[in-house]
């Protein structure tokens, strides 16, 4: 069995380290052993291990270590005794795995009630990531739609920052499944490119660009805009403000750029801030936790091509895996594979 492990917080690359243990953890009651084939490195993983403030409050690191990540793909080996034989996950059943602690690992003792059976058209490459970035890209939509003064609920425009973002791609297709018109705002001239052509009908504007917000107030064309989706907050944010009607709302739902932003335009605006945490899903009610998971089987069926993968790792490689899930401008997932067979990256 092997994990990737941390006993401080720090960089990523500095702290992690891949640990070897001999034997399974073991199950207790609820719970099934899945060994796991592959599990995504989301930015929010690293912001964990690195303890930033962007995260939230730093995660605890039990004695023996912390793993990150909390989902993954595999297959389930073992039951705890008390899993009713009827329950819809049984040893051999490839699952889908979120929420779970310490997702970065060969195997992992996880809650059945946890667990999300996958059919067979849906390869393990979109299982591992289809949870996560949909629930995340769900709860920013209903948040979004709260937030739209009743009276202007129809012909509804809205601006989204880290468009090429995996949440960015797959709240972007939500957006249009609902009539909503978004203006994409890509940070690097590859991701606006990627864009381009993913969504020709699309306005997409480059933010590395000079002329950036000049485009962005022509492609609003006098359009009173009321909420803006934001991955990527820093000083961005605070000229995307600057583009919402007075009462308007920001939907911010990851900090991508790393830095820190500057509120100050937000109270004369009588603008609001409505951050969208993953944490919280598990407060839905059960009738909308099941229609989201129903929905990200539906997506992943149907529009794999919304989960693209950039690179795949053997977990000994984690270095390369941290590294290219960094790299600027980077379309796609990369994904920490755990099993026997040879490993690729892109």
């Amino acid at each position: 069995m092997q994990r990737i492990v941390h006993t401080s917080h720090g960089e990523p690359a500095e702290v992690l380290r891949l640990e070897a243990l001999s034997d399974a953890p073991p199950l207790a009651s609820g719970t099934a052993l899945v060994r796991v084939s592959a599990a995504p490195v989301h930015p929010g993983d690293l912001l964990g291990v690195s303890a930033s403030p962007a995260f939230g409050s730093a995660p605890l690191i039990p004695r023996g270590g912390r793993v990150p990540g909390v989902e993954s793909v595999g297959v389930v080996e073992a039951l705890a005794a008390d899993v009713a034989p009827s329950h819809r996950v049984q040893v051999g059943t490839r699952v889908a795995v979120f929420p779970v602690n310490g997702a970065w690992s060969s195997m992992i003792a996880a809650p059945v009630h946890s667990l999300l059976p996958v059919p067979d058209e849906v390869s393990d490459e979109v299982a591992a990531q289809m949870l996560v970035n949909t629930l995340t890209a769900r709860l920013a939509l209903r948040a979004g739609h709260n937030a739209l003064p009743e009276d202007r609920r129809k012909d509804v425009t809205v601006i989204q920052t880290a468009a090429n973002s995996a949440v960015g791609k797959l709240l972007t297709h939500l957006l249009i499944e609902v009539g909503v018109n978004p203006i994409l705002l890509a940070g690097s001239a590859a991701s606006g490119q990627a864009l381009k052509a993913a969504r020709p009908d699309l306005p997409v504007i480059v933010t590395e660009s000079q002329s950036w917000k000049d485009e962005l107030r022509d492609a609003l064309a006098n359009k009173s805009v009321y909420v803006a989706f934001d991955g990527v907050g820093g000083p961005l944010l605070s000229d995307v403000a600057g583009f919402l009607a007075r009462g308007g709302a920001i939907i911010s739902y990851g900090s991508l750029g790393g830095a820190t932003t500057d509120i100050r335009s937000i109270a004369p605006q009588a603008l609001t801030i409505k951050g969208v945490s993953l944490f919280s899903w598990q407060f839905e009610a059960a009738t909308v936790r099941e229609a989201d998971l129903a929905k990200a089987l539906e997506l992943a069926r149907n529009f794999p091509s919304l989960f693209p993968v950039a690179g795949r790792y053997q977990g000994g490689d984690y270095l390369g895996a941290i590294e290219h899930a960094n790299r600027r401008g980077k379309t796609g997932m990369v994904l920490l594979a755990f099993q026997d067979h040879v490993a690729y990256a892109m």
